[in-house]
């Protein structure tokens, strides 16, 4: 009898302890939040103005384009369900019809020409890559006619652009006669994945899963994402790794070594069409003069600026495109400091003061390479550190001779030329005030044909004249990479950056 009581007691304890365990386990379980740091803030959600990468990131998993693309730039179809191309230069779209915005009236080929129109008058970038767009018009409601001045075969992956996308014209009207602001525009007039519930300057944004999003199979996975804004690199990293966030998207590859061993963590990667470069001021200061812009680009030991800037993780990269661009030439510039201080001394600007600006911690460490180096060639360079949000202003303002910087690029350079080396970037994108009669006369040429020869010989033209003249210089080509819980899944990374948000999610 003794026996049978200690046997079962002894089930009984086991039962309790596999209780606890189960009860502990259901503590544990997934709430379906999925916490992001990223090191800078929410700007603003008006999209012809959000340029920085963090803002659109955070902006486009609540609203929707035509067309979206896939971790190469390749475009794919989410409002428009198709199109056809009745000539060079005549396509119709078919408009997704039932989708609604998230104050429940419902998307019209209207809101979309409006949303188009405005990017193309208000945006650099839709000015830029809706230029050869000569008139948007609805055709019927559920048809749009699009007519280019030139044959325009990127056409749908400049409709994938932030810039393009599309709002309800109601609430873009309000925004406009200020009796709302772009808080309310997003939160009622966008149709995304996700709706704005919360935003505190400085600190996190709050967007939260759309229950009626137009496309089920595509709808979000998690019911909540928080976007916490860290700017210390440090921080971020031991915030995924103590399990406080979930994804850091700003990874710094300083940790790398440390988060390689820690399986509480994974590291995520994938090949990238960036570059870290610096954009010299070709309007204003002493970087109007070409010599001393190539003596730079000879001066910099491109392999210091990736070991201190990336870890090394990536290659040395002298040219203004990255290597994945169409019509690329090699590298023009290596190191050579004897021919650095040979063009200092012949553009007679020996000893002249260089004010810089940087932004992140790995653009620091490249600006104190750059420094020691310059300094050997005679040129004094002093940088500060300023926040992302008023790089465009402070540049457009001639306040900074150099601007340490690093971007992604499209693979077909119409798309990204008229933003980073024409005019039309100027006071946007286009930090280095840059502009050349022979790069837009070139350019025209590459738009009017759709021969892909002749186009790749026009763009080498025109890269071979962008690294001649230095209005950026090239110092790598990184890889990317995303900081990850162990056990989350979904995290996406194309060739720019962490993009879609809405497959993130613990398995359970």
């Amino acid at each position: 009898m003794n026996t049978w009581k200690k046997l079962l007691a002894g089930i009984l304890v086991c039962m309790m302890m596999l209780s606890l365990m189960t009860t502990a386990f259901a503590d544990e379980a997934w709430d379906g939040t999925i916490t992001i740091v990223q090191s800078s803030d929410v700007i603003g959600f008006d999209p012809t103005a959000s340029t920085d990468t963090n803002n659109k990131n955070v902006l486009k998993n609540m609203v929707s384009r035509l067309y979206e693309t896939d971790d190469y730039f390749n475009p794919v179809p989410v409002l428009a369900t198709s199109y056809t191309q009745i000539d060079d230069y005549t396509w119709e779209f078919k408009i997704a019809q039932g989708v609604k915005f998230h104050d429940g009236t419902e998307l019209t080929v209207d809101d979309v020409i409006y949303s188009l129109q405005r990017a193309k008058e208000k945006s650099s970038s839709g000015k830029t890559l809706l230029g050869p767009v000569e008139k948007f018009e609805k055709v019927d409601e559920e048809t749009l006619r699009i007519t280019t001045s030139t044959v325009y075969g990127s056409l749908l992956t400049a409709l994938s652009n932030s810039a393009c996308t599309i709002l309800s014209q109601v609430w873009i009207e309000k925004a406009e006669a200020e009796t709302c602001s772009w808080d309310d525009v997003i939160k009622n007039g966008a149709t995304g994945r996700y709706i704005l519930e919360s935003r505190d300057i400085g600190n996190s944004c709050v967007l939260v899963k759309n229950e009626n999003y137009f496309d089920p199979d595509d709808a979000a996975q998690n019911d909540r994402l928080i976007f916490r804004i860290i700017p210390e690199a440090t921080t971020r990293t031991i915030m995924v790794q103590t399990g406080e966030a979930d994804v850091n998207v700003n990874f710094d590859t300083a940790a790398m070594d440390d988060c390689l061993a820690d399986s509480n963590v994974q590291v995520l990667e994938h090949e990238s069409s960036t570059i870290y470069y610096i954009a010299l001021n070709c309007e204003s200061g002493p970087f109007t003069n070409k010599q001393l812009r190539q003596a730079v680009a000879w001066a910099i030991n491109r392999a210091d600026c990736l070991e201190v800037g990336y870890n090394g993780y990536g290659k040395e990269w002298s040219n203004v495109w990255a290597p994945t661009v169409y019509g690329a030439t090699d590298d023009p510039y290596t190191y050579d400091m004897e021919k650095a201080t040979e063009l200092v001394a012949a553009s007679g600007y020996a000893g002249q003061e260089i004010k810089a600006c940087v932004k992140t911690d790995a653009e620091e460490r490249i600006a104190q390479v750059v420094q020691a180096y310059l300094s050997m060639v005679g040129i004094n360079m002093t940088y500060t550190r300023i926040d992302n949000t008023i790089l465009t202003e402070a540049m457009a303002n001639n306040q900074y001779d150099m601007a340490f910087d690093y971007t992604a690029f499209y693979n077909d350079p119409e798309l990204f030329v008229g933003r980073q080396f024409q005019a039309s970037g100027i006071g946007a994108k286009n930090y280095a005030h840059y502009t050349s009669a022979e790069v837009d006369e070139l350019m025209e040429k590459a738009k009017a044909t759709l021969d892909e020869a002749e186009r790749s010989e026009i763009y080498h033209q025109i890269n071979t004249i962008l690294c001649d003249d230095c209005p950026w210089i090239g110092m790598f080509n990184s890889n990317l990479y995303a900081l990850a819980r162990t056990g989350v899944q979904g995290v996406n990374i194309n060739v720019e950056t962490t993009y879609w948000y809405n497959t993130i999610r613990y398995e359970q």
